[in-house]
């Protein structure tokens, strides 16, 4: 068995996923996502748009591994700012709604892009054979 890398869409420099085969079943990595676009420049979204592209992307990737949101076990979350969080919330619950994967969320500085959210995820699909 051996690592499967996914290609990042922003740079050759990391990978989007990284797919750990451990059998019976693997574990998947996913890189950072923010929900702005990736030529960079003035951030005009709304939070929640930005925020719910995070998780689209996070879902992108996965399906491109085999997986979905429901295999998702952790999510990291990084904010420039703590008072939309309830606005987070309420979207990892639309994202996650049975059963949500364990969950961090740390107030940052700055994040790439001049995003204002990042999120990684980690997954685990029992049984897969890769």
């Amino acid at each position: 068995m051996s690592l499967v890398h996914l290609p990042s869409p922003l740079s050759k420099s990391f990978s989007e996923a990284v797919v750990i085969p451990k059998a019976p079943g693997a574990w998947i990595m996913v890189s950072g996502q923010v929900g702005v676009p990736y030529a960079g420049g003035p951030n005009t979204m709304e939070f929640a748009d930005e925020a719910r592209v995070c998780f689209e992307r996070i879902q992108e990737t996965l399906v491109k591994a085999g997986a979905t949101m429901a295999d998702v076990v952790k999510i990291q979350v990084y904010l420039t700012d703590l008072a939309p969080y309830a606005e987070f919330s309420r979207l990892r619950g639309v994202f996650f709604p049975g059963n949500p994967p364990s969950s961090s969320a740390v107030q940052v500085a700055g994040l790439l892009l001049n995003a204002r959210i990042e999120i990684d995820a980690t997954a685990f699909l029992p049984d897969a054979e890769r």
